[in-house]
């Protein structure tokens, strides 16, 4: 098994070990759920870091403020329509061409390129969505376990966590359990794939969304499984797709309101960028989108223009990439991907003061937004700036703090403009949050001999050592990293 696949299902493995130390334990209260004495919301918030940290270091996380803001505002938009809101929830984007979707403890959904792009409309992104976040808030891991906690609680843990992550990694978990397990795993799955549908249909009608999406989508993810048949995309085989289960979804949405129309034009125009960055061949991407235009496929092609921009962009086609993007500037001045494109491609052309002109424009014109934020930072570290680009990222990372791109760019700020310290506790963020606490450690150590003899700050980075050093301990009987 390659070196890759070793580690996920390792990961697998130790995240069940998790699970039977704290199912023995015998000082869990009893909350009325058989799934709490399993897995307490606490324990799930932990469960679900550790599970991103190191997912981050097998799946390529799509590194795109743009796209996953988008994402992310979709995710939370609907999960704030759920009933209970004690659920916070993270979605990250997976630059995987797979048809796939998961959805771990402690409120953390990843969703594939290759997803986003085979969906047609944002009502069916939308409905992906909410799919994953009900099988969080419903807590069908924890009940999955609690179930089945007469049986090897190793086992089924690391069997699903392989079925939510899917493709041969998770296969190689799945491969560690019996049939007779994986037969008892997919009947608890297909009840919890109709509560999924249900909850999250009715999700999708609080938040504004057209819920007949969700069996549209189910018709054409039906066919998709006919095509495939035995190589059938992840996807299919962990929300396996019936006649019945289409017919119960359309009833469903029969009965509940449609949505008045609203405007989609973020969902396609993030679907464009996908396809521009996401792809091996910019000169491909410029050809795809050229192509579209020439045939007029739609009456709104705004969307595919963009596209055509940001492909130019990426084939160092700047003069052409400025004239493609120009109208779309002129209809709609303010909208905030067609400003994001104009300083960048003003940066990638190296007219510096024109792209930190723009870039400071957009941060004062959309203060909530993040996007452009380390583009903007990098210009002023380009420029010899520093210290107003340490300042930058500061101040982003009060509202974004599971950044590591962000924190890598910090610690050179805070590097280049005489702050070790600073640099060094940056860069050990940037490790932990990939995975790598042993390097987080030292980093923080060093931080510590830098301080020299500052007590508060050197008080500071000791706790961060031994918080860290408590994660460790916490997920694995190894000794800390010292």
């Amino acid at each position: 098994m390659p070196r890759r696949l070793c580690l996920l299902a390792g990961l697998l493995i130790g995240l069940g070990a998790l699970t039977t130390g704290l199912a023995g334990a015998n000082n869990l209260p009893d909350l009325g759920d058989a799934s709490a004495a399993v897995l307490s919301p606490s324990e799930e918030r932990h469960l679900g870091e550790k599970f991103i940290r190191e997912a981050r270091k097998q799946l390529d996380f799509l590194d795109d403020a743009e796209i996953n803001g988008y994402v992310n505002g979709l995710g939370r938009k609907i999960a704030a329509h759920h009933i209970s809101h004690q659920d916070e929830y993270h979605f990250y984007v997976i630059n995987d061409n797979s048809l796939n979707a998961f959805a771990v403890p402690g409120g953390h959904i990843g969703i594939h390129t290759g997803l986003i792009l085979a969906t047609e409309s944002e009502d069916e992104l939308a409905a992906v969505l909410a799919h994953e976040i009900t099988h969080i808030s419903q807590r069908h891991m924890p009940r999955m376990i609690a179930a089945a906690k007469e049986r090897a609680l190793p086992t089924i843990a690391a069997l699903l966590l392989g079925a939510l992550i899917g493709g041969e990694a998770g296969e190689a978990a799945i491969a560690l359990t019996s049939a007779a397990s994986i037969q008892q795993q997919l009947n608890y799955t297909r009840s919890f794939e109709q509560e999924a549908d249900r909850i999250g249909m009715q999700l999708l009608a609080r938040a504004g969304y057209n819920p007949a999406a969700m069996p549209a989508f189910f018709e054409r993810l039906q066919q998709w499984n006919r095509i495939y048949e035995s190589d059938a995309p992840n996807f299919l085989r962990t929300h396996p797709v019936t006649s019945d289960r289409i017919a119960e979804s359309r009833q469903r949405a029969e009965r509940l309101p449609i949505p008045r129309p609203r405007d989609t034009s973020p969902f396609d125009h993030a679907r464009a960028k996908i396809r521009v960055v996401t792809s091996a061949d910019p000169a491909a991407a410029v050809g795809f989108f050229a192509h579209y235009l020439k045939d007029k496929r739609s009456t709104d092609n705004s969307a595919a223009h963009y596209g055509y921009a940001l492909a130019l962009l990426r084939s160092q086609r700047y003069d052409d990439a400025r004239t493609a993007l120009r109208p779309l500037t002129k209809a709609r001045p303010d909208y905030l991907a067609y400003r994001l494109a104009q300083a960048d491609i003003e940066a990638a052309a190296g007219r510096y003061q024109q792209a930190l002109a723009l870039y400071a424009d957009i941060r004062q014109q959309f203060p909530e937004a993040l996007a452009g934020t380390r583009q903007y930072a990098a210009t002023l570290l380009q420029t010899g700036n520093p210290g107003k680009s340490a300042e930058v990222l500061r101040m982003a990372l009060r509202k974004q703090q599971d950044d590591p791109g962000l924190y890598r760019l910090l610690a050179t700020a805070s590097g280049d403009s005489g702050e070790p310290v600073e640099a060094h506790r940056a860069l050990a963020e940037y490790y932990y949050l990939n995975g790598e606490l042993g390097a987080a450690i030292h980093q923080l150590q060093i931080a510590h001999r830098a301080a020299k003899g500052d007590y508060y700050v050197q008080s500071s980075v000791e706790a961060r050592i031994a918080e860290i050093r408590q994660t460790v301990a916490l997920y694995t009987d190894k000794p800390a990293p010292r």
